[in-house]
């Protein structure tokens, strides 16, 4: 069973649920999962039942967290996912959408997910030119190939080894992430910073999907990282999503 993940924060973040609505890869990619969980955190009634007008995707299921910290939603999600019989995990925040994607066979992508049982990562917001390597791919499909790098990778070229960035993985992986320490974590950024660390002193795969393209994108236009913010809402309206 295939399940993605999506949460939204807070109440002021509106102008993303018109922008997600609008995203039909990315509800392509979602519609071949097995369900669709869509969760919100710290949010009122008014702004849940705004974003369900707008969300149009299949075998959805909601999740309600008030007055807890962002790593306890992990900590639930995770029983809730292991309780489903979930295989495979497909995570993605609510401001992240597509950018090049066009040419992936998503049917193909999945097949090709399906063959991992164990020990998987596919992060699909990255490429070989952000770490700056020049390599032949592992695998080749007819419309995507894929790169087997690690955590490593990205730690040795000064890149975070583990982020927020959008991926595909084994359910066996969440574990290895979200580990007792993580979860202890008061605050997104204390979670973020210790999974730096962490993975600096330790390796994880993280496949790569794309060479120079990048298939999503954390399109940061709310909260505390918006330097690149008009440019980032240019790209959005270049691809009609703003």
């Amino acid at each position: 069973m295939i399940v993605s993940f999506r949460q939204t924060y807070g109440n002021e973040r509106h102008k993303l649920y018109e922008v997600y609505s609008k995203d039909q890869r990315l509800k392509e990619l979602q519609n071949l999962c097995d369900v669709n969980i869509h969760s919100f955190h710290n949010c009122n009634k008014g702004t849940i039942e705004k974003y369900k007008m707008f969300n149009n995707s299949n075998n959805v299921e909601y999740l309600t967290f008030n007055g807890v910290s962002y790593t306890h939603t992990i900590k639930e999600l995770k029983k809730k996912l292991k309780e489903m019989g979930c295989t495979h995990f497909l995570f993605t925040q609510d401001d992240t959408f597509s950018k090049d994607n066009n040419h992936i066979d998503w049917k193909e992508l999945i097949d090709y997910v399906k063959e991992h049982t164990d020990n998987f990562m596919l992060n699909l917001s990255l490429n070989t030119d952000m770490v700056d390597i020049r390599i032949q791919p592992n695998d080749k499909r007819e419309t995507f190939n894929v790169f087997h790098l690690t955590s490593k990778t990205f730690n040795d070229v000064g890149m975070f080894p583990m982020d927020d960035s959008s991926y595909i993985c084994t359910i066996d992986m969440l574990d290895e992430i979200y580990d007792d320490e993580y979860l202890s974590k008061g605050s997104v950024w204390d979670a973020e910073y210790y999974l730096f660390d962490k993975f600096k002193k330790s390796v994880i795969p993280r496949f790569l999907i794309a060479d120079y393209n990048i298939v999503f994108m954390n399109y940061n236009i709310y909260g505390r990282t918006i330097s690149k913010k008009d440019k980032n809402i240019e790209l959005l309206r270049s691809k009609g999503l703003y």
